[in-house]
């Protein structure tokens, strides 16, 4: 009689050997299985494939060319065989699947050929702006004062050679545009920086003498313009502008940007008379020295605008207690005073020496700890969001000045808030 554990080990061995045989088995079956599958895919890509091209030979014989032809369309890319009838069914969705195909090809070649000739042209252009611009054609920061090119391409001998359907301009076509692109960069130039010019010496904006420039050569009118742009450059004198209510030096961006409407500008100088040669000698700057650039770097514009606004609100008070003073049957009224007065003795700015910075960076790093964390404090933006590494980036652009003649440290708030004010005790 056998024992429990022999029994055990006979049972192990018979479900061994079952598992074993069905091991073997299915594996034959899964290989089996396999490589039906790859003669099934293999039947069908076959299949498909004959369909393709009798399909390809059909249209071919319509007339239709090779590189149009629908390989991917929902009747073509079938795995059934074609047969007349589905043919017949199907002959006219692929045939317009084929003219879609050849009009898509032809729009695109088209479009390839035409930006040939844009780019053809528009080298021709910017050549133009290069003669234009003179001997401040490379000079980067009046970059941009030349009109859109947009005025050329308006120009009727170039809007017949962008029509003309060809690859390219050929030189010859090139060299015909070329004195014309020439003649609307000087205008377009002589336009914006005699505006300027009229702008900055108190002159009506559209004021020019049409005759004297029409009886200069081309390189007269380029060295005269060029008189003119160093002029401007050099000008300690800004631009008002009366909407965004700062002050901008030539060549800035802004004045030399598209959207710019010279009905808003003014000399600064008529807004503020001394306030820019106060804020040069409050630094330690002559005003005699300094040119127009170097003093955009130097003063920034939110200085200014800070004392105009300060101006502004002053101007109206007193126009309020004047009117108050009219009004009332007894005149006491309190005594307004204009602490932002640039004409005072004392110092307006204080420069952004190295003591300075240090100060001022200590006082917005503790009010960063003591309210940097409360969003409501910044408009909902919490500068904690941005990285520290941005941080430290944007450390050394929050000093350029510091306003002496009120309580608050005046200098361009970090990119990260919102609504930042730093209150700091008088110097």
């Amino acid at each position: 009689m056998d024992t429990p554990a022999l029994a055990n080990a006979r049972l192990i061995e018979r479900l061994q050997k079952y598992v074993d045989n069905r091991i073997e088995s299915g594996s034959k079956m899964n290989a089996w299985h396999m490589a039906a599958r790859e003669w099934k895919y293999a039947e069908l890509a076959k299949v498909k494939e004959e369909r393709k091209t009798s399909i390809f030979a059909k249209l071919l014989d319509l007339g239709h060319s090779e590189v149009d032809f629908p390989r991917w369309h929902v009747e073509v890319n079938k795995s059934v065989a074609l047969s007349d009838e589905e043919w017949e069914r199907i002959r006219p969705t692929v045939e317009r699947a084929a003219e879609s195909n050849k009009n898509s090809r032809i729009w695109r070649q088209s479009q390839r050929r035409r930006n040939e000739r844009s780019r053809h042209l528009t080298a021709v252009w910017n050549g133009a702006v290069v003669v234009a611009s003179g001997t401040r054609a490379f000079n980067f920061a009046e970059r941009g004062a030349c009109p859109n090119m947009n005025d050329f391409f308006g120009f009727e001998n170039v809007l017949a050679l962008m029509s003309a359907d060809t690859d390219g301009i050929s030189p010859a076509d090139q060299d015909s545009v070329r004195p014309e692109a020439i003649r609307i960069a000087i205008q377009g130039r002589r336009r914006y920086l005699v505006k300027l010019d009229n702008v900055l010496k108190g002159l009506p904006v559209d004021q020019t003498d049409e005759e004297e420039w029409s009886s200069l050569s081309d390189d007269e009118a380029i060295s005269k313009l060029d008189t003119i742009a160093a002029e401007l450059a050099q000008a300690v004198n800004g631009f008002w502008d009366s909407n965004r209510r700062t002050v901008d030096w030539y060549p800035s961006s802004y004045l030399r940007g598209p959207c710019l409407d010279l009905g808003y500008l003014s000399p600064a100088e008529g807004v503020a008379p001394g306030l820019i040669a106060k804020m040069l000698e409050s630094i330690g700057k002559d005003l005699n020295t300094e040119a127009g650039a170097v003093t955009n770097w130097t003063l920034g514009q939110r200085p200014i605008s800070h004392f105009l606004e300060k101006k502004v609100w002053f101007d109206k008070a007193s126009l309020a207690r004047e009117k108050a003073l009219t009004e009332a049957s007894s005149p006491s009224q309190p005594t307004f005073f204009n602490d932002h007065d640039w004409n005072s003795e004392a110092d307006i700015i204080a420069s952004d020496s190295s003591h300075e910075k240090a100060r001022v960076t200590k006082l917005q790093n503790q009010l960063e700890a003591a309210y940097g964390n409360d969003p409501e404090d910044y408009d909902g933006e919490d500068f904690t969001n941005r990285s520290g590494r941005f941080r430290k980036q944007e450390l050394g652009k929050r000093i350029h000045r510091i306003c002496r003649l009120c309580p608050e440290g005046f200098s361009p708030r970090p990119m990260y808030f919102a609504t930042l004010k730093i209150h700091i005790e008088h110097m």
